[in-house]
């Protein structure tokens, strides 16, 4: 495939998701990340797109957000050194859990149970997976199952992990989200599942949402992006006997 091929798959690719790996484009495009690192280099040149830690962003997202989505990138790639073939892995609705989808089509064999129409779109393209999602009721506008069907089929399941997005985790706290309609659910995931791997960038890191999910004493690893302004709670965490991964 020549450049100009590649660049076009890269640029279509940024237009869907913002967001963009070197690692998930180089199992797209069959080539070396070497050749990929290149690609988005002389893209960048053109001004086709900006270059992130570990990948690259459309130019259509400012600064701060670009930071953000490298951080996500970040962290839902460290998420995949949690990860084996053929796992059972439970992932609700986010941003995070998203790509740490995406870069899951990397394996083989995998269960996925879900109540994200995202995560669920993204892991049919793969075969080998066996993926659930959930069923039960859905928002005005809203892109994830919840309410008492999505609960009592998840009592079906039992899973090695659960990869989770919150939206906010605070040493104080414990975990909380801003989606009340989904917190029965959380609290299931978590209940269903041996591992809770909890995945957010820095700007959740001791922050209080509107609705109480769990207390830490069920969370096993955080996986988030290294920032000074949230160093001080995640000691604390660390302290509490929980294991931390900044990336």
């Amino acid at each position: 495939m020549r450049f100009q091929e590649r660049a076009n798959v890269i640029t279509e690719l940024l237009q869907k998701q913002q967001v963009v790996s070197a690692a998930e484009l180089g199992e797209k495009l069959k080539v070396s990340l070497v050749t990929i690192r290149k690609d988005l280099q002389r893209l960048e040149d053109e001004g086709k797109l900006i270059r992130t830690f570990g990948g690259a962003a459309s130019c259509t997202v400012d600064y701060k957000e670009q930071q953000r989505l490298s951080a996500m990138q970040r962290i839902a790639d460290c998420v995949m050194g949690d990860i084996e073939e053929g796992d059972c892995i439970i992932m609700n609705a986010g941003n995070t859990t998203l790509l740490s989808a995406r870069n899951m089509l990397r394996l083989k064999q995998l269960k996925v149970i879900t109540n994200s129409i995202s995560i669920a779109r993204e892991l049919s393209k793969k075969d080998g997976f066996q993926l659930i999602l959930l069923g039960g009721e859905m928002s005005a506008g809203a892109v994830f199952t919840h309410g008492a069907e999505a609960i009592g089929q998840l009592e079906q399941y039992k899973a090695n992990k659960l990869i989770f997005s919150v939206s906010g985790i605070s040493y104080a706290r414990g975990l909380t989200t801003r989606h009340m309609e989904g917190a029965d659910l959380f609290r299931k995931m978590i209940a269903r599942s041996k591992e809770v791997i909890v995945a957010v960038d820095d700007s959740k890191i001791g922050f209080e949402s509107f609705y109480y999910i769990d207390s830490l004493d069920v969370v096993s690893k955080i996986v988030t992006n290294a920032s000074e302004g949230s160093e001080e709670e995640l000691r604390q965490m660390e302290r509490r006997g929980i294991q931390v991964c900044r990336c």
